[in-house]
């Protein structure tokens, strides 16, 4: 399997060296105003030039460098995000006639081009080609060697000329999908890709998928210091291959292993033939909440789709959690950045820092019938800025919502949980905690943040991913 990521194009070739844009001079848009101040869409010197992401991809020969000299305007939404690492300098945007990549010379672009944001970009001067014969991009050229020309990043100081930053938090749904369907368009004749090929570069979800055999248990990447980016097999109940989840060893969650089982897929899908074992092609999650796998049933679940940043949880009926300050009266919140939402809790403001705290993040009632078969447990957290606060899961079986938690019993489970951290880094699994000595019964799990006054001086904890799941 490759080891490069198709999304470092160019990125190796820009340590030192002279970049000739052969550019031509447009009329630079004023930075964008904001939605309430404009409707973009109705702006004529955008509306009258739009094309759709097809009828940009039809202008381009495979295998060509292709300048593009008309005053083509594509309108289209966000579908990655390189919060996590996964993806590098680069975007996979998309309207409904299909997907792109826009090579972009600066890491850190989820922080102007989230999921989800509409940005019109200007066409005109850049340069369309394909990476390896199937995925075509959208960016400049560099002539540093004139007999050589290839496709390059476009400069950040370009951004704003060519991309217009449109309304924010659009929905992106995933195009559902078989393995079957995007091992055909992996192969299609190279001629054919530009009209045919729909999919790439574009948000997709594949239901009743998992890791292949030979692959569960494996990490997603490689976390030594060669950093190999790594392609783990994905399969379905037909037994179809072709397809690979693709990481790079510089993603924040490269050492984690992809839970077991099988589930959905979410990613963007990036078409190409690898003859040696016939892979036709990979999907890139934005971070591990794009992978859904289950071993058995799943019996409880949460990603927190419903929280919003900083704003404190409280129990709705999308949202089943007790969100219980105990002592000293801090509350979990949310935590929101572009696809990662978790709760986050912190002593940094509690009354006399250091204060005593204890605050309780506590599930609904769960119940694991009596024909459950190895329940187990998994989520992620992280801490930060660590001053010796203490976080663990615990869990009841007489949890009593009309009386404070402490009043009820509390078992402390087994889970993996980071401490020391001087900022937060990455999330750390917490293991597969066994509960099989609570089949038949209900259970309450709960998510406990305490301090001393001696201990505690502004420790933060994240937490998300919840799964209870068996056989």
């Amino acid at each position: 399997m490759k080891n490069k990521n198709l999304f470092l194009i160019g990125s190796l070739l820009m340590v030192v060296f002279t970049t000739i844009l052969t550019i031509s001079c447009n009329k630079k848009f004023d930075e964008p105003p904001t939605a309430s101040q404009i409707n973009l869409e109705s702006d004529t010197s955008i509306t009258n030039h739009l094309i759709s992401v097809k009828e940009l991809k039809s202008k381009h020969t495979m295998g060509n460098l292709d300048y593009i000299t008309d005053n083509y305007i594509i309108s289209v939404l966000v579908g990655s995000s390189d919060e996590s690492g996964n993806f590098y300098k680069s975007l996979a945007v998309q309207d409904s006639t299909g997907g792109i990549t826009i090579l972009l010379d600066r890491s850190g672009l989820y922080t102007d081009y989230p999921v989800g944001r509409r940005l019109y970009i200007k066409c005109k001067g850049l340069y369309i080609s394909d990476y390896s014969g199937y995925t075509i991009q959208l960016g400049a050229v560099d002539n540093t060697v004139p007999t050589n020309r290839k496709l390059t990043s476009i400069p950040s100081s370009l951004f704003d000329t060519y991309i217009v930053k449109g309304k924010l938090g659009n929905k992106l749904s995933p195009k559902i999908v078989t393995l079957a369907q995007l091992n055909a368009i992996g192969g299609l004749a190279t001629a054919k890709i530009p009209l045919l090929d729909t999919l790439q570069s574009t948000l997709i979800q594949l239901n009743g998928v998992g890791l292949a055999a030979t692959d569960v248990g494996l990490t997603y990447a490689d976390t030594s210091a060669s950093k190999n980016a790594a392609s783990r097999n994905i399969t379905d109940s037909n037994g179809t291959f072709g397809i690979v989840l693709y990481t790079t060893g510089y993603a924040n969650f490269a050492g984690l292993i992809p839970p077991s089982g099988t589930g959905t897929l979410t990613g963007i899908f990036i078409p190409y033939y690898y003859s040696k074992n016939k892979t036709y092609g990979e999907i890139m999650v934005r971070d591990t909440s794009d992978v859904k796998f289950y071993s058995g049933v799943p019996l409880f679940s949460e990603t927190f789709p419903n929280i919003k940043n900083s704003v404190i949880i409280t129990s709705t009926s999308n949202n089943v959690w007790k969100n219980i300050a105990e002592i000293g009266g801090m509350s979990y919140k949310g935590y929101v950045s572009g696809t990662t939402r978790m709760a986050s809790i912190s002593g940094y403001v509690a009354g006399g820092n250091p204060s005593a705290v204890k605050s309780w993040m506590i599930t609904q009632a769960i119940n694991i019938p009596s024909t459950t078969v190895s329940p187990k447990l998994t989520f992620v957290s992280e801490d930060g800025y660590y001053s010796g606060a203490t976080f663990e899961v615990l869990v009841s079986t007489d949890y009593d919502s009309s009386k404070v938690p402490s009043k009820s019993t509390w078992t402390t489970l087994p889970a993996t949980i980071p401490t020391g951290d001087a900022k937060f880094t990455k999330p750390v699994a917490s293991g597969s905690i066994d509960l099989s000595s609570y089949i038949g019964r209900t259970i309450y799990l709960a998510w406990r943040y305490t301090t001393t006054t001696s201990a505690q001086g502004g420790t933060g904890y994240e937490f998300g991913t919840v799964k209870v799941a068996g056989n």
